[in-house]
């Protein structure tokens, strides 16, 4: 009877237990609030432009600030017996936002599986891709000859995906993955195209791309990308399969080639880097009459290096485009005026000893031209004349500068085959408005190479790495210059360790160029002889702009100042990533104790990480709490230090005592020992103010406007300490500074490490700025590796004695008591200065700022 009864009667929950789960997710919590600090600190530092990162920064720093979010929402909720349940969708909202910022590819559309060319303008770019929505728009709103087609649209790449459950085996193979590993990436993207290759398309699929295939005007088909997002200004140059004079019964076949190149090593790589879902870019396919051509090439409707200059540039080769985009041979080049009659500027014709032409039977094949075809210019003064109307009718109709491939047919018609935005890397211009300087004079020493054309601008060093194939990438080391005879749009996947590129062939229009504009390498292509001069290993410099390549490091070319990019010019990361910052730094909670410090006053993510922490506080060191209330190991240090400190020990850090405040003599705690001896310093004065500039009392006073009740509340808030005898965590808010100390302390050395970090104060930001420095020498002082971000600076020391791991703890104490003086005194780097020398001449009170 006694057990029966016992089953409904709840137990009565130990507070000791309580208190440790509350102080496991008060960890946690409190590890989620730094890193997300951290992560916002250097979000701000990204976009004073002193630091490179791309949309891979952007959607790795959304997605860990949406975790640390989620982390803070769960374990304040832990703690506080789910009293801010609202704070759950709050969360999810910040996250969306956030999300929204990222959104890359739309939702695909209810269409029809194919779309006639006819049917296509720049409003079904969704259904269709941008390449096929644009030869549309072309055709309709130009009138301009495009190649007869259609597309299989983004609704037919669904409905292949759902097919025997594609999407999902795809996803499963690349949930897992290491991409960063490039082995891996290479075994992951054959298993998927493989995958792909090997699934039959629905039947209903197969069969109106046939019939639609068979009514086109000629069996000879090009079928290219058209991925939702690719020629936009993500230009994915090069990294999606072109197949040329495709047979009507191949066509299901290839359709499947094209769907496969979305998965291939160096596809996937610029998919992860440029920020885009590898399961959400949704891919659809051209399907173009075939029109073997006379000539073609690639133009550019301004000079992506100086767009000022007004002039058209021409790449022309004998036969397909397709040695031009891959750089296979040297086009003819024609730089042209864009007013007027378009007077001809520049005409280099280079030797093009080889063409890729249709072959009956199907397929390409590459054929020898004779010398007098090889060194013939490619196109008349009438076709060069075409083009270039051609080229200013698009670039005036889509409105930025474009990218075009085109063709000249047997009846010597110019024929678009595609129109991109043109990405222009060298879009630049001093701050000032001044135009960019000639090249600085050539230092004394010799170059190794003085010719070749600039394809991306810039100077950098590094060592030669000479590369054979394509098969050797992953040998390439990080800081490298590769050398290379033909060039590759596989080189993105090693895209970020290299410095830059020099290739024997190739043209600035080529695929490689475009994705080394993106990534701002410098590139010089067409160096003839390039592998014979430069050496394996051979430390050089390369001078794109004057197309030079110097032995050694040379300083004059490396430290010439640099142009920067001016707003909306070549920099939508930038803007996405100063987009994000506004949804995620801002703080609106200032006060706690203020009326509006509520879960529904939490605007962006730092008021949910600032309102999760305070409330966390509270529910740790409240205590009217009833947990905490009813629990011995919550008590409250009395000390004559004007600190208001709680203490929560979790094991042997307090000696035994009987009620909710504990003396100095009580704590048995190593690092706390340390931390209360490095406080009570007899050099360290807590009271007064150290001398000013008017400025900044004004700063620290409109920093300290809203809380006219500091002064009652000591200095500024509640401050803990997490205890048991080796170990502490120590954190505490002095004023409107936020300091960690967290530390462990025993006689083995390999377990023993203190951590530091500081941030905050209320003087302006020069003045926070200046104590991160003065911090980040003094700590260098006492052996911590250091990372500064904003007003955050951080600091490790590890595997030291015991004994001096006191020492240094108690130091680290004092500096963070001495760091809360200096809102009003750090005017100057001069003054800056003399309290660096001060405390490290033992003058902790900065009797040498203090007026008389």
């Amino acid at each position: 009877m006694f057990q029966f009864l016992k089953s409904f009667i709840k137990e009565k929950e130990d507070p000791r237990d309580r208190l440790r789960e509350k102080f496991a997710s008060f960890r946690q919590l409190l590890d989620s609030n730094n890193q997300a600090l951290a992560l916002m600190a250097d979000m701000e530092e990204k976009l004073t432009g002193d630091a490179p990162f791309d949309r891979t920064y952007l959607h790795t720093g959304v997605k860990t600030l949406g975790d640390h979010m989620t982390r803070m929402v769960s374990a304040l909720n832990r703690l506080s017996r789910d009293r801010y349940r609202e704070l759950l969708p709050l969360c999810r909202q910040l996250q969306e936002a956030l999300d929204r910022e990222l959104v890359r590819v739309p939702d695909i559309p209810d269409t029809p599986y194919l779309l006639p060319l006819h049917a296509l303008n720049r409003d079904k770019t969704a259904a269709a891709g941008s390449k096929m929505a644009n030869l549309g728009e072309i055709r309709h709103r130009l009138g301009l000859a495009v190649p007869r087609g259609f597309a299989l649209t983004v609704a037919a790449y669904k409905k292949f995906m759902a097919a025997s459950g594609l999407a999902a085996r795809i996803a499963s193979r690349l949930a897992d993955a290491n991409l960063d590993d490039l082995t891996v990436l290479e075994e992951v993207s054959r298993d998927i195209q493989d995958l792909v290759l090997s699934t039959p398309l629905p039947a209903d699929l197969e069969e109106i791309l046939r019939l639609t295939a068979q009514a086109l005007p000629t069996d000879r088909l090009a079928v290219r990308s058209s991925a939702v997002g690719e020629d936009t200004e993500y230009s994915f140059a090069g990294q999606f399969a072109t197949l040329l004079n495709i047979t009507v019964d191949d066509l299901p076949a290839a359709y499947k080639q094209i769907v496969a190149s979305k998965f291939t090593p160096q596809a996937l790589f610029y998919l992860r880097r440029q920020g885009f879902s590898l399961d959400g870019l949704a891919m659809a396919v051209g399907v173009l009459a075939m029109a073997p051509a006379c000539s073609s090439g690639v133009m550019f409707s301004r000079d992506p290096h100086d767009p000022q200059s007004d002039a058209v540039i021409i790449n022309a080769v004998w036969g397909l485009g397709k040695y031009a985009v891959d750089g296979v041979v040297a086009p003819d080049l024609y730089v042209v005026e864009r007013a007027g009659a378009h007077a001809l500027r520049q005409q280099t014709i280079a030797h093009k000893p080889v063409a890729l032409i249709c072959q009956p039977q199907g397929g390409c094949s590459e054929v020898r031209l004779t010398p007098e075809q090889a060194d013939r210019p490619c196109l008349s003064d009438a076709l060069v004349y075409s083009l270039t109307e051609i080229a200013l009718a698009l670039e005036k109709h889509f409105g930025c500068p474009q990218d075009i491939e085109w063709a000249v047919d047997q009846d010597g018609t110019v024929v678009v085959l595609q129109s991109r935005p043109l990405r222009i890397s060298a879009t630049w211009e001093w701050e000032s408005g001044e135009a960019l300087p000639e090249a600085a004079a050539a230092p004394e020493v010799a170059p190794l190479v003085r010719h070749g054309v600039r394809a991306v601008r810039g100077a950098a060093a590094g060592p030669v790495y000479i590369l054979p194939h394509d098969q050797d990438l992953d040998r390439i080391p990080d800081g490298a210059v590769v050398v290379t005879r033909q060039p590759s749009p596989r080189l993105v996947l090693v895209m970020d360790r290299i410095n830059a590129i020099i290739t024997e062939l190739g043209s600035p229009t080529d695929h490689l160029t475009i994705v080394a504009r993106e990534f701002r390498v410098p590139t010089l292509v067409q160096v003839e002889g390039a592998i014979r001069a430069l050496s394996p290993g051979q430390l050089v410099t390369v001078d794109a702009d004057a197309t030079r390549v110097y032995p050694g490091i040379v300083y004059e070319r490396l430290n010439r100042p640099q142009p920067t990019l001016k707003a909306g010019q070549d920099q939508m990361v930038y803007l996405q990533l100063r987009q994000i910052v506004k949804q995620v730094v801002p703080l609106h909670l200032i006060d706690p104790e203020g009326p509006d410090f509520s879960a529904a006053g939490c605007r962006t993510v730092h008021d949910l990480t600032r309102f999760c922490h305070e409330k966390a506080m509270d529910a740790m060191f409240d205590l009217e709490a009833d947990d905490l209330a009813a629990a011995p190991d919550a008590v409250r240090l009395q000390t004559d230090l004007p600190v208001n400190l709680f203490i929560l020990d979790l094991g042997q850090g307090l000696a035994d005592h009987g009620g909710k405040e504990v003396e100095e003599k009580d704590v048995r705690s190593l690092p706390f020992q340390a931390l209360l001896r490095g406080l009570r310093h007899p050099g360290l004065r807590w009271g007064g103010q150290v001398a000013a500039d008017f400025k900044g009392f004004v700063s620290v006073f409109a920093n300290t406007m809203y809380d006219a009740g500091k002064a009652e509340r000591s200095l500024g808030g509640k401050s803990f300490a997490i205890i048991t005898d080796r170990y502490l965590n120590f954190n505490s808010r002095l004023g409107y500074h936020f300091g960690l100390v967290d530390a462990y302390l025993s006689d083995e050395i390999n377990d023993n490490y203190i951590t530091f970090q500081f941030k905050g104060g209320a003087a302006s930001v020069d003045r926070r700025e200046r104590r991160v420095r003065l911090l980040n020498a003094i700590l260098e002082d006492l052996g911590f590796t250091v990372t500064m971000q904003g007003d955050l600076v951080q600091g490790r020391l590890s595997k030291a004695p015991r004994a001096e791991m006191e020492r240094t703890l108690e130091t680290v104490s004092l500096l963070m008591a001495f760091c809360r003086q200096l809102d009003l005194a750090l005017s100057s780097e001069v003054v800056a200065d003399r309290c660096l020398q001060a405390f490290r001449q033992q003058d902790y009170s900065l009797a040498c700022l203090r007026p008389a």
